[in-house]
């Protein structure tokens, strides 16, 4: 065999490597694009009225709060370290759907596709008492649902004493949740411009994660002190969660404002 056909075999096999080795490359990077990819939508009104219309379970309950979607405006957004990094931005407005439950009602907030919070506030002899907060977060189209249990802890007591303290106990798969809230202040607030004065009852509650989940969150809920509807929420969290890869930092600041007494349906 001539050295020039051994010469071209080489060549060809060089090629067909490098034609591999290119393959291979180009899918890892392709793979590596997809996992870096992260959207952000945002749920708009009617996103969250046709879902209240075609989700909402028929309940015999009596809802204290008139069942419905409620119109925030927001202003925040929640931040993650994993992987590259990522800052989901929230829109300018957002929904809090109220429906009814058995022992009282659930207030479910939804700002983006894969970011949502839904309360479950029972109404007892001793006021509004928060029996549940579930949470979900979506980064780079994984979603995670963390959901707390809270045992006897009071969101709105039926006496608004300002300066009146109780301890807050909840609890997930790994994780508790603990620490104080307190009632601050007592507030006058109007739901429209010019018209009858209400008041609302302002909770602070500050609490530390420990387990799965380590950290510190404040909320502040101010509540219409008739129906217990939240008028204005203000929440910081900054915690830091296992993970297969090591610690995962996340951050959220919010603040949620009712621009209107008024469900829509």
């Amino acid at each position: 065999m001539s050295s020039s056909v051994t010469l071209a075999r080489v060549r060809k096999a060089g090629l067909i490597a490098a034609g591999v080795a290119g393959v291979v490359l180009l899918a890892g990077v392709g793979l590596w694009l997809a996992l870096l990819r992260d959207t952000a939508e945002p749920v708009s009104v009617e996103e969250a009225i046709t879902s209240f219309r075609t989700e909402t379970e028929p309940s015999a309950a009596t809802s204290p709060i008139p069942p419905g979607v409620y119109v925030y405006g927001t202003d925040g957004s929640e931040t993650t370290d994993a992987l590259t990094g990522v800052t989901h931005r929230y829109p300018a407005s957002s929904t809090i759907t109220v429906a009814a439950v058995d022992c009282g009602v659930t207030l479910t907030w939804r700002v983006l596709k894969g970011r949502s919070t839904e309360w479950t506030f029972c109404h007892t002899g001793e006021g509004w008492e928060l029996r549940s907060q579930d949470e979900r977060h979506t980064f780079y189209g994984r979603t995670q649902r963390t959901t707390y249990t809270c045992d006897r802890t009071p969101i709105l007591p039926a006496r608004h004493t300002v300066g009146r303290s109780w301890a807050v106990d909840c609890a997930t798969d790994g994780a508790t949740e603990t620490g104080v809230a307190r009632i601050v202040a007592r507030r006058p607030w109007w739901p429209v411009p010019g018209g009858e004065r209400r008041f609302s009852v302002l909770v602070q509650k500050v609490t530390t994660f420990s387990g799965d989940i380590r950290g510190r969150a404040r909320y502040a809920f101010a509540l219409d002190d008739v129906l217990g509807l939240p008028v204005r929420i203000d929440m910081k969290s900054r915690t830091t969660n296992d993970s297969p890869v090591g610690d995962v930092r996340y951050r959220e600041d919010v603040v949620l404002r009712l621009l209107s007494l008024q469900p829509r349906r």
